[in-house]
């Protein structure tokens, strides 16, 4: 028996907030899998819906759903629905669904001993747009994963290799996992670590920047310190090799010409396009393709590791003194499959450098003055980072080759920045344009 009224569901679909395709005409929706969770308090369906659109590649929804006099409720809008999803997972529970399983998944490590108070607290949260988040006594969060890909999840993979697999803990913890296998195979819910009165590096950062004068030393100091962080996740990352996932690759002149070809190939499209808004940037065109070049023609030396892969400001907590690297899922415009291939960490570097411009360029259309901001940061951040790192086997194994190729992945982002902003927020192009226009020639 389907548990949602199909008939109901597109319009449902268009009023949720974590639903990605409002904008386009939806052709069909079907229930390609669910499984019905019974116990306790409230009974409720785990429903995977495949949306078919007019236009484009179908997607995949996890709905929590009760039944209802209108048709469909939302089971998360329950405490009592989401203990009890929460409960499958603490208690690694197996539950039987149309095509498959769900399998709980708790992790034994200290950090999984969590004490938990009982009755539990919950406490859902508001921000979130793509996923639905909930707070259990103030000690772990809950996320529930609305939109789903097949494969392995990234998020879920590399928050359990570092909580098993390394000494890496500067992060909130991995805790637990829900996971769906058959037809529709998804990891389905990730359980972390919960940590309060966190601010994230974004905000912390702006706070700096918008106050007059030079950068305090001591904010220049933790800037080091995150630097330091990033050096050591990459560590973590490079430290295992008997995992084919993780195992350190040697850097090849084939990766390098192929990440070459990548930025090239991008380049042309998306300086066109900038240059509709922006008529000098085209003229910039052949000084920034040699940046892209000469990644081709570095001495092959270092490691493709597994990263970030979607590092910035946003990125990082602030608690307690101390940094917190944490959403892995990796680049949203990416499938899983890319998500997961190893790379140079310079890219992961460039991702943070790239956020510090950004974060100078917003204190400024704020209308705040001029000041000796940008360049301090990021050469306190590289600092902690070189500290950290040096003598590393997966960094370049001289000082030309990574001034090469940090120049190189900062153009990559730059481009993807300038198409980010011509599609969502046109007022903000200028800001990676001018990027591209300061950046010096190449040596």
């Amino acid at each position: 028996m389907t548990p949602v009224d199909l008939t109901k569901l597109p319009e449902y679909l268009k009023h949720q907030r974590w639903f990605a395709g409002k904008a386009w005409p939806i052709k069909s929706v079907s229930v390609v899998d669910h499984v019905t969770l019974d116990s306790g308090s409230c009974a409720f369906s785990l429903a995977v819906v495949e949306v078919v659109y007019e236009l484009g590649q179908p997607e995949r929804y996890l709905l929590p759903v009760k039944p209802s006099s209108e048709g469909i409720q939302d089971a998360l809008e329950e405490a009592d629905c989401l203990r009890n999803l929460f409960q499958i997972i603490r208690e690694q529970r197996t539950v039987p669904s149309s095509s498959g399983q769900v399998q709980g998944e708790w992790l034994s490590t200290p950090d999984g001993l969590v004490a938990l108070p009982d009755p539990l607290p919950v406490r859902r949260l508001t921000v979130e747009q793509s996923n639905t988040s909930v707070v259990f006594g103030e000690k772990v969060i809950l996320k529930i994963i609305r939109k789903l890909e097949a494969g392995v999840n990234p998020e879920h993979e590399m928050g359990r290799f570092l909580a098993t697999r390394t000494s890496f803990r500067s992060t909130p913890m991995l805790l637990g996992a829900l996971s769906l296998s058959g037809n529709a195979g998804a990891t389905l819910a990730l359980v972390h670590r919960f940590v309060p009165n966190a601010t994230d590096g974004w905000k912390y950062t702006l706070e700096q920047f918008r106050r007059s004068g030079e950068l305090p030393a001591p904010f220049l100091e933790e800037m080091r310190e995150l630097g330091r962080r990033i050096g050591e996740l990459h560590h973590a990352l490079a430290s295992v090799t008997d995992d084919p996932a993780f195992a350190p690759e040697p850097l090849l002149q084939e990766d390098l010409q192929r990440w070459s070809a990548s930025i090239l190939g991008e380049m042309g499209k998306t300086l066109a396009d900038a240059s509709r808004v922006h008529v000098d940037i085209d003229n910039q065109r052949e000084r920034l393709m040699e940046h892209a070049r000469r990644l081709a023609h570095v001495t092959p030396s270092g490691q493709k590791i597994r990263i970030h892969g979607d590092l910035h400001l946003g990125q990082v907590l602030r608690s307690e003194n101390q940094w917190l690297i944490f959403d892995f899922e990796g680049e949203p415009s990416r499938n899983f499959t890319q998500r997961r291939e190893k790379y140079s960490p310079m890219r992961d570097v460039a991702g943070m450098l790239r956020s510090f411009d950004y974060a100078e360029a917003t204190v400024m259309l704020e209308g705040n003055s001029p000041g000796p901001r940008l360049a301090p940061c990021r050469q306190a951040f590289l600092e902690g980072y070189r500290e950290i790192t040096r003598g590393a086997a997966f960094l370049p194994a001289d000082e030309a080759s990574f001034w090469t190729m940090l120049r190189a992945f900062e153009l990559e982002k730059l481009l993807y920045e300038v198409r980010y902003e011509l599609q969502n927020r046109p007022d903000w192009v200028r800001i990676p344009v001018q990027a591209l226009l300061r950046m010096e020639e190449p040596t």
